[in-house]
């Protein structure tokens, strides 16, 4: 499968390699706000009032760390001190559960009666616990929660025929994208190298940014499906607050690929009229410097803020099967399993049926990740497992202690 977010291998450092590394990285002082264009660090009332008339504000991230997260909790409270008519929009979810982000601001969903009904495990899957600071503004401001993305379903289909390939009833009512320039093929053809294809070995190198190469041609339509539907979701709700004559301004929460400078979303956003969107993101010290501006001068963002690497800013770590799964008639399937995972040393293989995972009959995904999350290290999770015509029944072994956190890489 070549749809995939826009994400890059956390590279694998021991200790000293990250000291070593940081020593080239940290040009942006934890705790403070720096604009890559003018190279000068800024204080936080500058960079709120910038802000102030932008009737768009992304705010990027790595998911899965933390201290993004607590960024974006601050910032959004100070944005919300400025102009309180405020809508919150998240790529986690999908537009078919807006109903459940609706109901979750009301007040009439408790946090584990909210996160089944958005369907969170199946469809993020990622910490749960590091976004709910930021569900419960929301839901103590009655500030409006809305779902800015799409079913995989259809990106599923973008990455196997190309989007001028689905028919227009299948689009989910999205326009066409406008197409990627030169520097977003260019940053989308190093990251398309690092995804795995079907054979499980990495894609290497397209045969040309120029889109000759099929399946690198995919996976652009898969990147700009996802920023043009969620740059459209922005718009409409904008339009919507408008109509209804409030002054609102939406603030995005995305991953930081969406948004790096200011390409994906915010060139999406910018065909649809929108010149002056405000682009914010955390900027932790692993990353190198020379991602403030691009080759061709552009910065990042209109400001980033310092984070400094440490092990607390990763979060806690879960356990994880190391494999992605999606909801089938007859229990979880198994559509990639990740190298080196516990789901590969346990015998997973794609396109595997897990019927059964410690006893339990599965019918939803979500079930399977509740049982997996619950595991202790050094535990066995017994799988029934259906491939093909044969029912096999497999062991994943939890280690006795989870790994140190690695250091992060972009998304």
């Amino acid at each position: 499968m070549v749809a995939g977010c826009i994400a890059q291998a956390s590279p694998e450092l021991s200790s000293s390699e990250t000291e070593r590394k940081l020593s080239d990285t940290a040009c942006v002082p934890a705790g403070t706000w720096y604009d890559p264009a003018t190279q000068q660090t800024l204080g936080n009332d500058q960079i709120i009032k910038r802000m102030q008339d932008k009737d768009i504000v992304l705010l990027g991230e790595t998911h899965v760390i933390a201290d993004h997260h607590r960024w974006q909790a601050q910032t959004i409270a100070q944005l919300y001190a400025q102009r309180p008519n405020m809508i919150l929009g998240f790529e986690a979810f999908p537009r078919r559960v807006q109903s459940a982000l609706d109901q979750w601001v009301a007040g009439d969903l408790s946090e584990q009666e909210f996160l089944k009904a958005s369907d969170w495990e199946t469809v993020w899957k990622f910490d749960a616990s590091q976004y709910m600071p930021l569900f419960h503004f929301a839901r103590l401001n009655r500030v409006a929660m809305v779902a800015l993305n799409v079913d995989r379903a259809l990106t599923r289909e973008v990455s196997l025929k190309g989007w001028k390939n689905i028919p227009s009833d299948d689009r989910r009512g999205i326009g066409d994208p406008a197409p990627a320039t030169p520097e977003y093929l260019k940053m989308l053809s190093d990251v398309y190298g690092q995804h795995d294809n079907r054979e499980g070995k990495k894609n290497g190198d397209p045969k040309g940014p120029d889109l000759t190469d099929p399946m690198f041609s995919n996976f652009v339509d898969v990147q700009l499906t996802w920023d043009r539907a969620m740059a459209e979701a922005a718009d409409t709700a904008l339009k919507d607050a408008r109509r209804a004559g409030q002054d609102a301004r939406i603030v995005a929460i995305i991953g930081r690929g969406h948004m790096d400078h200011f390409l994906g979303i915010p060139a999406q956003l910018k065909d649809l009229g929108h010149k002056d969107v405000g682009v914010l993101s955390p900027w932790d010290q692993s990353r190198p410097c020379s991602e403030l501006v691009s080759p061709n001068g552009i910065p990042v963002a209109d400001a980033v803020f310092g984070v400094a690497f440490t092990d607390a800013m990763m979060g806690a770590e879960k356990p994880k099967l190391g494999v992605m799964i999606e909801a089938s008639e007859t229990g979880v399937r198994v559509d990639e399993v990740i190298k080196d995972s516990i789901g590969e040393a346990a015998g997973l293989k794609q396109n595997d049926i897990i019927v059964q995972a410690a006893g339990t009959k599965l019918t939803q995904a979500s079930t399977l990740v509740s049982i997996i999350k619950s595991m202790s290290p050094g535990t066995w999770l017994p799988l029934s497992v259906k491939r093909g015509k044969d029912t096999l029944e497999l062991i994943a072994r939890f280690p006795a202690g989870l790994e140190e956190p690695k250091t992060p890489g972009p998304k």
